[in-house]
């Protein structure tokens, strides 16, 4: 073999050790249960229904029931949390899932997991994720997770759906992409209630949100049979909640 073969070979070997020493994903199967997302340098599993994430894993568990109708909840408890800071997000909560602070590892993102937090305390929660199943750590794996029930409205559908008090919204931006939850819409002007924006929880406003390129898509939240129904989803789209 040529010197510069022999040299090719060893590059590429090296690119692709460095390429799997970057990505936190690279190894973790889920148990062949779910879906890993990288978030900084940290993986996180998306376990199937009827699995929960525990480290690398997914393990069985019981599915949580779901309010179908928890969306001004959603916005009540949300709004409960404006202007504080991670270690005082739902400082005072004695009962099940406690504050949000010790479910997040140090210098973590935190928004989405807000958003799981927060539809935890509402009723609604998540499940496949960490902490029993309603811990849904990344942006990406809560899109997934509305995508997989058929419940994420992005693209073109955008021109004709309606935003609800609640619903889930991934936005982009120039690292991760950031999670937040609806608060209500006025006009064209779209309210946010949004963990981990500039440090805190923040109260934010999205004028003409149809035009806004940093809106990804919305995930339904509450009234889902119902407003899918409106939209025309194929009827194969009911059926995870149907099994739920």
């Amino acid at each position: 073999m040529r010197v510069s073969s022999v040299l090719a070979l060893i590059v590429t070997v090296a690119a692709a050790s460095t390429a799997r020493a970057d990505d936190p994903c690279a190894g973790v199967s889920c148990s062949g249960r779910g879906t890993c997302f990288a978030e900084s340098d940290d993986a996180y599993c998306l376990c199937d229904e009827g699995f929960a994430a525990v480290g690398p894993r997914c393990v069985a568990t019981s599915a949580p029931k779901r309010a179908d109708r928890a969306g001004l909840q959603i916005v009540r408890v949300a709004r409960g949390e404006v202007d504080r800071t991670l270690p005082f997000v739902g400082a005072e909560r004695r009962l099940a899932p406690g504050p949000l602070a010790p479910h997040v590892p140090a210098n973590d993102l935190w928004c989405t997991d807000f958003v799981a937090w927060v539809y935890a305390v509402a009723g609604a929660p998540l499940s496949g994720g960490d902490a029993g199943g309603w811990l849904v750590r990344t942006n990406g794996a809560m899109r997934r997770w509305f995508e997989r029930r058929g419940l994420f409205v992005a693209g073109d559908a955008l021109d004709r759906f309606e935003p609800r008090p609640g619903d889930y919204v991934r936005i982009r931006n120039d690292t991760w992409g950031h999670s937040a939850v609806v608060d209500h819409v006025e006009g064209e002007t779209l309210f946010l209630v949004e963990g981990n924006a500039g440090g805190k929880v923040r109260a934010t406003r999205y004028p003409r949100w149809r035009e806004n390129p940093r809106i990804d898509g919305f995930g339904i939240a509450s009234f889902t049979r119902a407003r899918r129904r409106r939209m025309g989803a194929p009827l194969e789209w009911m059926l995870p909640l149907v099994r739920r």
